[in-house]
């Protein structure tokens, strides 16, 4: 890459430029951007071709000054009308990129990527616009030096990569440094092997290489012209060639010959759930990837799929991905594909830790080949629980870092992979075949109220004093963050239960409180259809679930956060709730579960295959807490005590007792818990 200082200067120059569009349109700004940056590769590529001796002075200057393509690459014309230079850059500008680029060296030039400039012009706000996520440069260059290995390129060099979702090239890039690298450190050594290469060789080892090494495709032409310009001032002698860089749908066209042809597939597919893509789309990739796609699956399953139909039998899959897909109940096709069709050898496990510059996902890299071996041993590397991203995390060997241990593959479940060393997983069956009944038996799951708006109908006290606001309909409400464990939820707001407003003429005072929001309001999908009227709480529940004794628990959290109320409350829809069924009453009561759900076993019981979302956050989804089991025993009286008095150390050591645990199982559990919600 160039040097930081050009890097930096050429970002402010286009940020400086491009500042009041930004402020005003997304749309307009990215379209802007692109513009500059394709002048920027028209320039970087004519100055590179001109100092290579590649093009004389008056074709350089043609290309400079008149804007001209000819002798630049076929992209170059494609995209020409696409982004309109002459419209959409200020000459100042122009000016002022053609002084910093046309000094660069050739080998300055080499290192130019329009990917790393785009990357430093993006925010997190277009990222989130344009549903984009940049791979670390550190996680590119790890996943290359395991995907390509010296052996594959001395024994086959047409070893071919091919990144199915390139964006920026970043891995066509640093795959292409690998190779390189190879060819020229073993160039003896491959020839004595493969003779009859020599003279494809001696034209030079870049054409070699993207001739037969390197293919890329993406949906975005603009990815595909970035690619494309970073790859061919890789070039050493001048000449030029045409890329295997294609721009089209890897999932959707037949972009290749119908044959298994890749010995390496690399890629950060994209993360695209099912709300934000077209219901006709959807309906194509169910059809051709039923496989691995259900009804809520995301687009980045489909790419396993198409991997395993590109690879050659052998060949290698090498993802970074969304770990969501180890535990989610809509990736049960996916897992169960991977462990029918692939051996899997290692999955790097960041835990909930964010790699990704403005992204929330937190990533799994996963490492497997083409094969029919299924019962092999999975080497898993999962960040510690008490350990944030730095610069050297990548350093999975550290003990201090990453937890090092092995699975078969054999014990991974369709219901989702659970990544637990061996000890963990001892306990972890232990506490499994001690329940007794599953929490789905013996409890039921509600959600809180979706409002579709809080500002209309949440309140406080002096506002129900100020605008004397009927209070028949007022009930208490509680968010995530007054829930805390054991502890009685301290109301600070109400909500206007409008769901038992019969006639809006007996709520005068409360619908005039509703109405400034009434715009908004009639825009809720429920309203749209006239299955709500417009004053109506979007999701209001049954009543008759928040006004009995039950449990409740926010629906995201760093601890295990359960806690009784018999106040009545109304909760939001990030607190769910827990009623007792019926025919469990008289077996079991609220201090008794509640007491369970907080202790430390229950919480390492749940953390062990929940969905970690953040360095040490939590999703306490229903659905994964009613396939826990539980033991119900008959010493209720001595947990309603302890939990009424909040003997917090006592109930954990009830339950060490009640699950059997030794000394060595106790102290792995509070390791695990204390660094978890501490």
């Amino acid at each position: 890459m160039i040097s930081n200082t050009e890097m930096n200067i050429l970002s402010k120059i286009l940020k400086n430029s491009l500042l009041e569009i930004k402020e005003k349109n997304i749309e307009e700004y990215i379209q802007k951007l692109k513009s500059n940056l394709f002048f920027i590769g028209k320039i970087v590529t004519a100055s590179f071709y001109f100092k290579s001796k590649v093009i004389d002075k008056q074709k350089y200057e043609k290309i400079i000054h008149n804007n001209e393509n000819e002798s630049l690459p076929d992209i170059f014309k494609r995209l020409e009308n696409t982004y309109n230079i002459k419209e959409d850059i200020d000459n100042k500008v122009k000016n002022e990129i053609i002084g910093i680029i046309t000094n660069l060296t050739v080998k300055q030039l080499q290192k130019f990527s329009l990917g790393v400039l785009y990357e430093y012009m993006i925010t997190e706000k277009e990222r989130k616009y344009l549903g984009q996520v940049y791979t670390p440069d550190d996680i590119v260059k790890h996943m290359v030096s395991i995907g390509i290995k010296e052996e594959d390129i001395i024994e086959n060099p047409y070893f071919k990569v091919i990144d199915p979702a390139c964006g920026g090239g970043y891995f066509l890039v640093e795959a292409y440094e690998r190779i390189e690298e190879i060819f020229t450190k073993k160039y003896e050594l491959i020839i004595l092997k493969h003779p009859k290469i020599q003279k494809e060789l001696d034209k030079g080892i870049h054409q070699f290489i993207v001739k037969n090494n390197l293919y890329g495709v993406d949906l975005d032409e603009f990815a595909v012209f970035m690619t494309t310009v970073t790859l061919l001032l890789k070039q050493k002698n001048g000449l030029s060639v045409k890329l295997n860089i294609f721009q089209g749908d890897v999932l959707l066209e037949d972009l290749f010959e119908l044959i298994p042809q890749f010995q390496l597939i690399i890629a950060n597919p994209p993360y695209i759930g099912h709300k934000k893509i077209d219901k006709e789309y959807r309906k194509l990739l169910e059809d051709k990837y039923q496989d691995v796609y259900l009804d809520k699956s995301d687009i980045s399953y489909c790419f396993f799929k198409k991997g395993f139909d590109l690879l050659t039998q052998k060949g290698k899959l090498l993802f970074i991905t969304s770990r969501y897909f180890l535990e989610a109940p809509s990736a049960k096709n996916l897992r169960k594909f991977i462990d029918n069709n692939f051996s899997i050898n290692k999955i790097f496990d960041f835990y909930g830790a964010k790699v990704f510059k403005g992204a929330k996902i937190s990533p799994v890299i996963i490492q497997c080949d083409k094969s029919e071996l299924k019962n092999n041993n999975v080497h898993i590397y999962r960040l510690k629980d008490n350990v944030k991203i730095r610069k050297k995390i990548l350093d999975f060997e550290n003990e201090l870092l990453f937890d090092n241990f092995d699975i078969k593959q054999s014990k991974f479940d369709d219901t989702g992979w659970i990544l637990l060393n061996k000890q963990e997983r001892r306990i972890y069956k232990k506490i499994y075949d001690v329940g007794e009944v599953y929490l789905d038996e013996v409890c039921e799951f509600n959600q809180g109220i979706i409002t579709g708006c809080d500002k209309a109908f949440v309140v406080d006290e002096e506002t129900i004093k100020k605008e004397n606001l009927e209070k028949n309909i007022i009930k208490p409400w509680v968010k995530n963050s007054n829930i805390d464990r054991y502890e009685e939820p301290v109301v600070k707001k109400f909500i206007l239960y409008t769901d038992q407003i019969e006639d809006i003429h007996d709520y005068k005072n409360t619908i005039k409180h509703i109405e400034p929001y009434i715009e908004k309001l009639n825009k809720r999908r429920e309203c749209v259809k006239g299955t709500r009227k417009w004053y109506q709480l979007q999701w209001g529940r049954k009543l008759d679930v928040f006004e009995k004794p039950k449990i409740l628990f926010p629906f995201k959290a760093e601890r295990n956060r359960f806690t009784i109320d018999r106040n009545n409350l109304l909760c939001s829809a990030d607190v769910y709730i827990i009623n007792i069924k019926d025919e469990y009453k008289d077996k079991i009561s609220l201090e008794y579960l509640v007491a369970l759900l907080n202790s430390n076993v229950f919480e390492f019981y749940f953390k062990s295959m929940a969905k970690k979302v953040g360095d040490r956050l939590y999703e306490y989804y229903p659905n994964k807490l009613v396939n826990l089991k539980i033991k119900i025993t008959d010493k209720e009286q001595k947990l309603k005590d302890m939990v009424e008095k909040k003997e917090l150390e006592d109930i954990n050591k009830y339950y060490y007792k009640l699950y059997d645990l030794n000394k060595e199982e106790i102290k792995i559990i509070e390791n695990r818990i204390y660094y978890t919600s501490s």
